[in-house]
């Protein structure tokens, strides 16, 4: 198939990427509504930790058993007997393996949560009614981590065989499940329906995935020899292997933000993640609509010996995606607290969630422009059949968030830790960038350096504009009811010293530097919501 066809079926994707990221905001604006930044969400979110979040980065698309599914059955596709033998016993080991992992997670739950979440710094009711709300949702949501790795294979088994549809939209089926549990139990406290619907909605997208795994086993005269040694098996062992660890010490770096971010004042966590998930609404859509299609034309390519059209190919993708990443990050620049204001800031969510999440969203957008193009070279990396370089730089990225999240954490908080987000993501890129040209040679970016500055300058002639027409009309906005959550200079105290722009009535920008203050009392701050 060629680049052009490739580029049309990532333009498809892409629109069902984009109906299930509206999706999955009705659902994040759901829970704003209801829960706000309180005790009640951060305990969900960090349940979702140890469940729902080994099921996007382990079994999503991108993850490591879809990486190597799509990696080792490219090669054995054209042999029906071979590839459903390979799928029937990796299905049959992953089931067994992730049950073990889950009932040994029941079992030591209650240390888990403690170690992870410390807390430190709290009182003492505030912490207990933490652990306590975070045990149950984890109770509840713990079967996804069975999940993980069946949707991993099913979506790689699909891309493999012309299926893009659920692979691509199946994640608004928990987002769906949420809102209608939320709405039907009409749920205020507990938050159990918040895990109810997760857990359901992820069994829905395994159940959509399953018939394209269901046709790709069911060959006449297929033989289920189990014992039996299979070399693709045995591949798919030593690709996994490295793919999983790097995907689990990718995984620490949100561990690593839950840990500190429980000693900070309530609602720091679910503010983090409302930022991230506004970040990652474009970059899900444009990464994973580029990637679906692409990925198993590196692996073709790599297959084939075709290295330079290898390199020609990724380039093309990270340029198409810094095309269309650039204005957005510019947009999320210029209009961030009025971003977060429209869409979140009704019911529970108040004007300090606002400026708490608004903060958050400006230090992750340096991020943006490197995790697009980290994302591609990951996969150039897969699909020469290399997961222990990703692997080793996970590493060394995991020990660099720590360090970046020790020093900015006391003085900045949340947007500290968001801010080494950022920094550890253009450190992950670049160091990619260098380890893969002294695998397979120079990228090319040199002769493609013209267009990227074109790139770039558009870029900041549009933050520029974007300026002068604040500064310029900003006093005629209201009337337009367009910006007129951020026209008013704030005097909300958040729960940071990050500076941030926000507009002020007069034609100029004033810097707000937020203070810090931490809850004397769950009373004290309404935590127990």
């Amino acid at each position: 198939m060629s680049n052009r066809n490739l580029f049309k079926i990532a333009g498809f994707v892409g629109i069902f990427i984009l109906a299930s990221k509206i999706f999955g905001l009705l659902r994040d604006l759901v829970i704003a509504n209801i829960y706000g930044t309180s005790i009640t969400a951060d305990a969900y979110n960090f349940a979702y930790l140890l469940t729902g979040n080994i099921l996007i980065l382990i079994g999503g698309i991108g993850g490591p058993f879809h990486s190597a599914t799509i990696t080792i059955l490219s090669r054995i596709k054209d042999n029906a007997k071979e590839s459903g033998s390979f799928l029937l016993k990796i299905i049959i080991v992953t089931f067994f393996a992730l049950t073990a992992l889950t009932v040994l997670i029941l079992y030591f739950k209650d240390p888990i949560i403690q170690f992870i979440l410390p807390a430190s710094g709290l009182e003492e009711v505030y912490r207990s009614k933490l652990w306590e709300l975070t045990s149950n949702q984890l109770t509840i949501m713990s079967p996804l981590i069975i999940i993980s790795g069946l949707l991993g294979i099913f979506c790689g088994v699909a891309n493999i065989y012309g299926g893009y549809f659920w692979p691509s939209f199946g994640p608004a089926l928990p987002s769906i499940s949420i809102i209608i549990a939320i709405l039907v139990t009409k749920d205020t406290t507990s938050g159990i329906a918040l895990g109810i619907g997760t857990l359901i909605g992820a069994t829905l997208q395994l159940l959509a995935q399953f018939p394209y795994t269901l046709k790709a086993i069911l060959y006449e005269n297929l033989k289920l020899t189990f014992l039996s040694k299979q070399k693709a098996v045995e591949d798919f062992g030593y690709f996994l292997g490295p793919a999983l660890l790097s995907t689990t010490i990718g995984q620490f770096t949100v561990y690593i933000d839950g840990f500190f971010c429980s000693g900070l004042p309530e609602g720091s966590w679910t503010a983090t993640l409302f930022a991230n998930r506004l970040i990652q609404l474009p970059l899900g859509i444009l990464v994973t609509s580029f990637l679906i299609p692409f990925f198993p034309r590196f692996s073709e390519l790599a297959n084939l010996n075709k290295t330079d059209d290898l390199k020609n190919t990724s380039m093309a993708v990270i340029k198409s995606l810094w095309f269309l990443s650039l204005p957005i990050a510019a947009f999320l620049l210029l209009f961030a607290k009025p971003i977060v204001s429209i869409i979140f800031q009704r019911g529970a969510f108040d004007e300090s969630s606002t400026a708490l999440v608004s903060t958050i969203l400006v230090a992750l957008i340096l991020s943006m422009i490197a995790y697009v193009a980290r994302d591609t070279l990951t996969r150039v990396f897969y699909s020469l059949g290399d997961s222990k370089t990703p692997l080793f730089i996970a590493f060394v990225a995991i020990i660099t968030k720590i360090i970046l999240n020790s020093l900015l954490v006391e003085k900045y908080q949340a947007p500290g830790i968001a801010f080494a987000t950022s920094l550890v993501t253009v450190f992950n890129f670049l160091l990619l960038w260098i380890l893969l040209r002294r695998k397979i040679g120079t990228l090319g970016f040199a002769k493609h350096l013209r267009s990227i500055v074109k790139m770039a300058t558009a870029t900041i002639i549009m933050i520029l504009c974007g300026l002068l027409i604040v500064i310029g009309f900003g006093s005629y906005l209201p009337i337009f009811n367009v910006y007129s959550p951020c026209l008013k200079r704030s005097k909300i105290r958040t729960t940071a010293n990050f500076p941030i722009f926000i507009l002020g009535r007069k034609p100029n920008f004033q810097v707000i530097a937020f203070t810090s203050r931490k809850p004397t009392s769950p009373e004290h701050n309404n935590t127990l919501r």
